[in-house]
């Protein structure tokens, strides 16, 4: 069914319930040209009894009201016909005074009874909103005062929640100055928190005060004297100081007195680092004129993208990353795999601010144990595949039934063999982790195996050789899996 159906049955559907439920139906037009005679009396309905609040009823007026000029018309059924109607849970009001249901009709000047009709009253004709009895003085009452209003669940509910959450919004404001005031005021561990600012009067004092924070392991304080610190502070905690200095200290710190009278300067440092001298240059300011020098930059970059999943670890830290910053200083870099080990300089050092570390001599290669453990699974896979008599052997050497010049191999007869270079390349085989993928390790390239086969040709049978038969494959293991097995491309 589609969406106009839905909208068509709307507008032909069922008709809107009335305005008001309970209330009888419009009584049905007298017929003009009758006469009617004076209306038979019916027997008017017990009054129901009157709500609580209301006071009592005044004294019916001495004389009846006149007969109206029009018989009224007879409604075309009535609610109950003859029982007394059932007072109503709450009485309803209109225009503020109260209007019991089904109520014989009123003396003249009190007000009306049910839902006003829509268009002008009938002249001299009474409005039913519930049957009418003629000759039936009907008592007034005083308009009552309506009763107060209790609050509806809604609004209750409403006043609870809004009441909740203000004091949750309070509860959080409290809690969140509480750990701002925590954060500043904490220290150590180059973690948590803010990092103090900078309490440097001078370029100079900026500086020095930078390179000792970093030869006492303190990475927080270090950091206060950066105008702008990395977001990365993976490694510049206290606990990647103290590897650094075990490494390579910093010592003999000497920065001459610099003053920066336009807001900025450049401070030339020396100092030494594991006995070697150093001399670098760093970039002061004090743009916000506050009387406090900070320095611009101040740390360099390790490059770690062609480690990546090998479980990399720099000074002792895990590293997941394809860069990291890090504080002047010396770092050593190494893997958490067991099958696995870097080789070549494995310590690079950082000097420059915005210095990247020179990692391309660092490789990832098989320890030697594991190495071992390459060469036998390679081993393996080939010896079962030499010694396959079929045309599928696996190991990229298998055989086409026809052959190029139109030979016909005969499947189960065929023998292969690997010869003395082939077999010495095995035992030394070189393994080589993958550039993109550094834990799938490659194996160099083997040799062809010696072919001889059962053959037809031209309607001759014998045993034919195999010139030219296809080579073992290049073997790769993924020497980081627990159940490594040998692939061949």
């Amino acid at each position: 069914m589609s969406d106009n159906d839905d909208r068509a049955e709307d507008k032909q559907g069922t008709p809107p319930l009335p305005a008001f439920p309970g209330a009888p139906a419009q009584p049905d037009a007298p017929d003009a040209q009758q006469v009617p005679t004076a209306p038979e009396t019916p027997k008017a309905p017990d009054v129901p009894q009157a709500p609580s609040a209301p006071v009592a009823p005044p004294q019916a007026p001495a004389a009846p009201p006149q007969a109206p000029s029009a018989p009224p018309q007879a409604p075309s059924a009535p609610s109950q016909a003859s029982s007394a109607p059932q007072a109503p849970q709450q009485p309803p009001y209109a225009g503020g005074q109260y209007v019991p249901p089904s109520a014989p009709p009123q003396a003249p000047g009190a007000p009306q009874y049910g839902a006003p009709q829509n268009g002008a009253p009938q002249s001299g004709a009474p409005q039913y909103g519930a049957p009418q009895y003629g000759g039936q003085p009907t008592p007034s009452y005083a308009a009552p005062k309506g009763p107060k209003r209790k609050l509806g669940t809604g609004a209750l509910i409403g006043i609870v929640g809004g009441s909740i959450l203000v004091v949750v919004l309070l509860v959080v404001g409290v809690v969140f100055g509480i750990s701002r005031i925590g954060g500043m005021s904490g220290g150590g561990g180059g973690g948590g928190g803010e990092a103090p600012k900078s309490e440097a009067s001078s370029p100079s004092d900026a500086v020095t005060d930078y390179l000792t924070a970093i030869a006492d392991g303190d990475a927080k304080t270090a950091l206060g004297y950066l105008s702008s610190p990395p977001s990365d502070s993976t490694l510049l905690t206290d606990e990647a100081l103290a590897a650094s200095a075990e490494l390579a200290p910093i010592t003999e710190i000497d920065v001459p007195e610099t003053k920066g009278d336009s807001g900025s300067a450049d401070v030339t440092a020396t100092y030494m680092l594991n006995g070697e001298p150093i001399t670098t240059t760093f970039s002061t300011s004090d743009y916000d004129d506050d009387g406090k020098w900070e320095i611009s930059g101040g740390t360099g970059s390790i490059y770690t993208e062609p480690f990546d999943g090998l479980g990399l670890t720099i000074n002792g830290q895990e590293v997941d990353a394809e860069s990291v910053e890090v504080f002047p200083g010396t770092y050593e870099l190494a893997t958490s795999l067991k099958n696995f080990t870097l080789s070549g300089p494995t310590t690079v050092t950082i000097t420059e601010p915005y210095e990247s570390a020179d990692t391309s001599q660092i490789k990832p290669a098989l320890t030697e144990e594991a190495l071992q453990q390459f060469r036998g699974l390679v081993r393996a896979a080939v010896d079962a595949c030499i010694a396959s008599t079929t045309l599928a052997a696996g190991c990229g050497i298998d055989l086409p039934a026809t052959i190029s010049d139109g030979t016909q191999l005969a499947d189960g007869t065929i023998t292969r063999s690997l010869s003395a270079d082939a077999n010495a390349t095995l035992d030394s085989l070189e393994a080589t982790p993958s550039y993109d993928n550094p834990t799938l390790v490659e194996g160099e390239y083997i040799g062809s195996p010696s072919v001889e086969a059962d053959c037809t040709k031209d309607g001759a049978t014998g045993r034919c050789s195999i010139y030219f038969a296809p080579a073992l494959g290049t073997p790769s293991v993924d020497m980081a899996s627990d159940n490594p097995v040998v692939n061949w491309d």
